[in-house]
């Protein structure tokens, strides 16, 4: 890779590497086709500089309790579906977060994205600087399996979009910063044949709060229908 790339490869994977945690109410909408969901309630990010990337997210009931509960670590997934008493015990994988998710992200990956940040291939086979578009400057790296187009500012390594190319569901996802350095104000995430959009807004983020990190275990109650798919 020309030396401009691999500099710019390296502030994008710094700036991840530097990223400890958020915790912050989130809005997110789903669209499937016709069918859209909205879900509003706690989200909680670990990044790698506390530890292995994990998150918990608490989608709330109009009247407090949760209705649907979302862990995710290195070691698995667990989805509860508290209203329906259920819950689902995923492996960690890029394929299994297709099935509940729709997009094909480890763990790691969908920490980072959630944070605002990206996580480059390990070893990228090579990669080019494009010719600005409507969108700005960006860099393009190849994989194994496909490619990552990142459109970023190369003064701070933070990414405002991102368009990867691999696997079964490529998509793009689209940042919002705010003024001020922080997390995004908003996410959209959008496969690229359009089956699936996801769009995610914070209010009141805080970075870097320490929050306990027993707060990301989730242990689903007796009596709930458990079904392991690991």
């Amino acid at each position: 890779m020309p030396a401009d790339v691999l500099a710019a490869r390296a502030l994008v994977d710094e700036r991840w590497q530097r990223f400890a945690d958020l915790r912050t109410l989130a809005g997110i909408t789903i669209r499937r086709g016709s069918r859209q969901d909205r879900l509003t309630g706690a989200l909680l990010l670990q990044g790698p500089k506390r530890g292995a990337p994990a998150l918990r997210f608490e989608a709330l009931s109009p009247f407090g309790p949760p209705i649907l509960i979302v862990a995710g670590a290195p070691d698995g997934v667990t989805v509860w579906e508290v209203a329906r008493n259920r819950a689902f015990l995923l492996p960690a994988s890029a394929d299994a977060n297709r099935r509940w998710l729709g997009l094909a992200l480890g763990v790691d990956d969908l920490v980072a994205l959630l944070a605002g940040h990206v996580r480059t291939f390990a070893d990228p086979l090579g990669g080019r600087r494009l010719e600005p578009d409507a969108h700005g400057p960006s860099i393009e790296l190849r994989g194994p399996d496909g490619t990552q187009r990142l459109w970023l500012d190369e003064a701070t390594g933070r990414v405002n979009r991102l368009e990867w190319a691999q696997g079964k569901t490529p998509f793009r996802a689209t940042f919002e910063w705010p003024a001020k350095e922080g997390p995004p104000a908003s996410i959209e995430l959008v496969t690229l044949d359009g089956s699936l959009e996801v769009r995610v807004r914070y209010q009141r983020p805080q970075m870097d709060s320490g929050f306990d990190a027993a707060l990301l275990t989730l242990s689903v109650p007796k009596g709930v229908e458990i079904q392991d798919c690991r």
